[in-house]
């Protein structure tokens, strides 16, 4: 199962590719209030790098964090 993880609930933004348990690629970015600009590049980047397209992806996960990106 291929999962596309995404965290956002602090000044960190996380994207990351796992499949079953194994982590293929994960790209950070640490750069506070800047997640709505920062996300959707950074999920085209690592679907990019591991030759993956949305469709391949089995699960979406992601958290619900207390600010930043849904405050912008």
């Amino acid at each position: 199962m291929k999962i596309l993880a995404i965290d956002t609930a602090t000044e960190v933004c996380s994207v990351a590719i796992l499949e079953d348990k194994n982590v293929i690629l994960e790209k950070t970015l640490d750069a506070i209030n800047t997640h709505s600009v920062a996300l959707m590049p950074l999920v085209d980047e690592v679907l990019s790098k591991t030759n993956l397209t949305i469709n391949d992806i089995d699960l979406f996960a992601c958290d619900k964090g207390p600010r930043f990106f849904y405050w912008n």
